[in-house]
């Protein structure tokens, strides 16, 4: 069997899975969705998609502070975040490999940038990068 007759027949098994375990009346909305979001960028698609749902704002926050983090950095600390399982684990997603941590503003270990979530910054603070959802704050020594 040839690649293509291969990658054919994985196709249409996955579209008869997806076809078995969706209800009739929610596989034109999720056409339409792959539709408008398929050209886009990978945050983009991402924002739309089910996995952050639970809290876009976050997801926006999340890919910012990704873009701006300083290659040095060894980790990164987010303050002013719940603290459950979704957001822990979609931070740790986005960051993979490097680290990351939930705490509070003072237990931050060398070289690792806080990125803060909410209040605006403390006239003290030296700021890398600002967001309309928070800050990303420098490493420290």
């Amino acid at each position: 069997m040839t690649r293509r007759a291969a990658a054919g027949a994985a196709a249409v098994l996955l579209l008869a899975l997806v076809l078995a375990s969706q209800t009739w009346a929610e596989l034109p909305r999720r056409a339409r969705f792959v539709a408008a979001f398929a050209p886009k960028e990978l945050a983009v698609r991402r924002l739309g998609g089910s996995g952050t749902a639970f809290d876009r704002r976050y997801f926006s926050f999340l890919e910012n502070v990704r873009r701006s983090v300083p290659a040095p950095a060894k980790g990164v600390m987010f303050v002013g975040v719940p603290e459950d399982e979704a957001h822990f684990f979609l931070a740790e997603y986005q960051f993979a490999p490097r680290p990351v941590f939930f705490g509070r503003s003072g237990e931050l270990p060398a070289g690792w940038v806080t990125a803060t979530f909410g209040p605006p910054p403390a006239p003290d603070i030296v700021v890398l990068a600002r967001f309309p959802e928070g800050y990303l704050e420098g490493p420290r020594p």
